[in-house]
């Protein structure tokens, strides 16, 4: 169990692409990175404050599930001068409960695997290694980022962001552009606020490894239609904005 007091050195961000951290590089000072084939991790000091840093290292991952588990290993298990001890997944995800809009900001308080299906053997959605549907963070840290966030989020610098909300989100190895998809996975599981193809992956492997995780989407579409124009073209724009969330999140987890 989290202790309340606990305070994190270093913090790694993954996303599924650079967009999604902006311009988190330009941000890092004495800059290191580590390659592995086609996959390179950039660690460095971000200053929170005049009087505060934190050490991160970040990357981004690629689209699905087997890219992201395959970052989250290679983010935990590389030799660096300190030990992750907190994981965040970031980027945008496409709207599926009714409320959300986009420039919305979803924490996850659940993720779940909507294309998992092992009957007969498990009930559907239950992840066989774990022998459970649903994964969950830690409830005081998501209590706590969640209240401080949605304080920090008034501000005026954060005008482009709309409302904070805490869901369950659902991964898939699928783009969801299609009203039948949608219709059909909030009849099998209505209380999905969000869909993206990465984060119940991510959140599989923080749990088994046993570190701490959140998963922070911005909704980029509402996963119909139309989602892949609205997708490109949020894209564009969500890159300028992107690392501001991520530093406001730094602020909140290291002042908490």
């Amino acid at each position: 169990m989290l202790n309340n007091k606990k305070d994190y050195s270093h913090i790694g961000i993954l996303s599924a692409m650079p967009e999604e951290v902006g311009i988190i590089l330009d941000n890092l000072k004495n800059a290191k990175s580590y390659k592995f084939g086609d996959f390179e991790l950039f660690s460095g000091y971000i200053n929170i404050d005049s009087s505060k840093e934190i050490f991160v290292t970040t990357a981004w991952s690629g689209w699905g599930k087997v890219s992201a588990a395959r970052a989250t290993t290679r983010l935990l298990s590389t030799d660096y001068h300190l030990p992750i001890d907190f994981i965040l997944f970031t980027g945008v995800a496409g709207g599926i409960n009714k409320r959300l809009k986009q420039w919305d900001v979803i924490l996850a308080d659940s993720l779940i695997q909507h294309d998992m299906d092992a009957r007969p053997l498990f009930d559907k959605y239950v992840i066989p290694s774990i022998n459970q549907k649903k994964i969950y963070p830690c409830h005081y840290l998501l209590e706590n980022v969640f209240n401080n966030l949605k304080n920090n989020l008034i501000n005026d610098d954060f005008s482009k962001f709309g409302s904070l909300y805490k869901g369950l989100i659902g991964t898939g190895d699928m783009f969801i552009s299609n009203n039948n998809k949608i219709n059909n996975l909030l009849k099998e599981i209505p209380e999905l606020y969000a869909v993206e193809m990465e984060g119940a992956a991510f959140a599989q492997v923080a749990f088994q490894e046993k570190v701490d995780w959140l998963v922070m989407r911005v909704i980029s579409d509402t996963a119909n239609s139309n989602a892949s124009n609205d997708f490109e073209d949020f894209l564009k724009e969500y890159k300028l904005n992107s690392f501001a969330l991520i530093k406001s999140f730094l602020e909140v987890l290291k002042n908490k």
